[in-house]
């Protein structure tokens, strides 16, 4: 299988939302879905950015899921990206942020409503790891996929499910890569993820050097095809940028203040596998 060779990068970087240049995510619609904590969702702006915004039916045990790929201009196959959630009763529009940027790079995204958010059945509070091996499922089964070009980004929670169970999202489709924001696993689990792995944590993390120097150097000793490690400065856990101050969850604009320097380098890693 075609690898992007590389050793392990430290990128211990500085940058916060002025310092890499990245696109600019357009401002928010008003219709925004709220979560019972008072978090809203804005919808993301993505009309002449995605050709097509396809709703997808997740079966996970008796439960239906929504998703959505999302697809950019041109012909397939395409290199595609799954995001497996943060905590939380997330939908897919916590994420509308991330397919507005990668969409932007030739990549087609997947995302979904949580059980029992957004349009998916069930009830919140189970299942989590399920739901996510079965929305991955559903995602590379989707005929303008490239099986190839097969990318994971998970945050947060989102990494140790990854972890846990990665031995059957391999037995699905072998990821190229994997991006683990909002890092969770140190350096005994991170090796479970037996893929090349970008970690990204923010540099207000308790336990840093955990989660990022020692797990990226456990990740790189056990899988030497790539592993890199970026440190957000002036960033909060998921990643959004803290130079203009705390962050309103009520407010739509939050979703404006993603972390630019972190955002930026996993495009970068995502273009760099993707076009080997």
């Amino acid at each position: 299988m075609r690898r992007w060779q590389h050793s392990l990068a430290l990128v211990i970087s500085s940058c916060i939302m002025a310092c890499a240049p990245s696109p600019q995510a357009a401002a928010p619609a008003a219709e925004v879905a709220t979560a019972p904590h008072g978090e809203v969702f804005p919808t993301p702006q993505l009309e002449g950015v995605a050709r097509e915004r396809r709703e997808v039916t997740i079966r996970s045990g008796e439960v239906a899921l929504a998703g959505e790929l999302d697809l950019p201009p041109g012909a397939g196959p395409l290199p595609l990206v799954v995001i497996i959630h943060h905590a939380g009763q997330v939908p897919r529009d916590a994420y509308g942020y991330l397919a507005e940027l990668l969409l932007r790079d030739g990549f087609a995204v997947f995302r979904f409503d949580k059980r029992g958010t957004g349009r998916s059945e069930g009830v919140y509070g189970c299942c989590e790891a399920d739901d996510a091996l079965a929305a991955y499922q559903a995602a590379v089964s989707q005929p303008e996929v490239d099986g190839e070009r097969v990318f994971i980004v998970a945050q947060s929670i989102g990494t140790r499910h990854l972890a846990e169970r990665f031995a059957e999202f391999r037995a699905i489709r072998p990821p190229r890569a994997v991006a683990l924001l909002s890092n969770l696993l140190g350096p005994e689990a991170v090796t479970s993820v037996a893929a090349p792995a970008l970690i990204i944590v923010a540099d207000s993390e308790p336990e840093l050097k955990t989660i990022g120097a020692a797990a990226a150097e456990a990740h790189a000793a056990a899988f030497p095809d790539g592993t890199a490690l970026y440190v957000a400065e002036g960033a909060e856990h998921s990643l959004f940028d803290l130079g203009a101050g705390p962050l309103d969850w009520g407010d739509p604009s939050w979703v404006r203040r993603y972390h630019r320097g972190a955002m930026e380098r996993l495009r970068q890693w995502l273009v760099a596998y993707a076009r080997t």
